[in-house]
């Protein structure tokens, strides 16, 4: 009976020793298989991503849709996808973040890439210039530059520039901007060029509004390619080039 005993011992120890040696070996085969198929998901999200941005630098110099696989873009193979350029006008237009001492430079008449030459502005409207925010507290100057002449203006809320303007503390089109200012029609006439706005103190983005759609200030170019493996992998690429930028030193107030 004891030997019974002991045998039923033995074998029940073998089976869990046997249970424990099989999981440990599934899970290290799993984890391994895991490694791979996240290695693999990497390196089709790198090439992506990469396929993508090819895209938008050829849509860019060619000017046009370009197809992955065709063309200029026959060298990628393995992927699906396209990139798309648009020039879209609108009635308002957002700056990406102006970083202290940066600049942003707003045209006002049709940019002709080509000739390098600025067409006539609309002296029949006032633009509204919105800056951000009451919590870090920036300030903006203004030079308008026209074929005439330039004018200047700065706007300080926080009154630290001697005979700045406060401006405005309410952005009538956007509320999510703290201050505000308006050019004036009259400033501005038919031969406008273009505004220059230097970011003083914090860094802020721009807002620039007015009744009638703005003359476009860019090229916004859209490209989305997706895996043609198993992976299924799709990156998107969003990218606005704007028109040249004006160095701001040339026109750089110092207080």
């Amino acid at each position: 009976m004891k030997m019974k005993n002991k045998s039923g011992q033995v074998l029940l120890i073998a089976v869990m020793l046997l249970a424990t040696a099989m999981t440990i070996v599934l899970s290290v085969s799993f984890k391994s298989k895991t490694d791979t198929q996240i290695t693999k998901l990497e390196e089709e999200s790198q090439k992506a991503l990469a396929a993508a941005e090819s895209a938008i630098e050829v849509a860019l110099k060619e000017g046009a849709t370009v197809t992955i696989g065709i063309g200029s873009l026959s060298s990628i193979t393995g992927f699906e996808g396209s990139a798309t350029v648009e020039s879209s006008v609108s009635k308002t237009f957002t700056t990406p973040t102006i970083q202290k001492d940066g600049s942003h430079t707003f045209y006002l008449g049709d940019y002709d890439s080509v000739t390098k030459i600025i067409g006539s502005s609309d002296g029949d409207n006032d633009i509204t210039l919105c800056f951000e925010s009451s919590a870090t507290n920036p300030a903006i100057e203004i030079t308008l530059v026209k074929s005439s002449g330039i004018k200047k203006y700065v706007i300080d809320p926080s009154s630290r520039i001697t005979s700045a303007s406060t401006g405005s503390s309410t952005c009538t089109p956007n509320s999510n901007y703290d201050f505000s200012t308006i050019i004036p029609k009259g400033d501005i006439g038919t031969d406008g060029q273009f505004i220059l706005v230097r970011v003083l103190y914090t860094p802020t983005h721009l807002f620039f509004s007015r009744d009638t759609d703005f003359p476009i200030q860019g090229k916004t170019v859209s490209s989305q390619v997706t895996s043609s493996t198993s992976t299924g992998v799709s990156k998107k690429v969003t990218l606005f080039q704007s028109y040249p930028q004006i160095p701001v030193d040339f026109f750089t107030t110092s207080f």
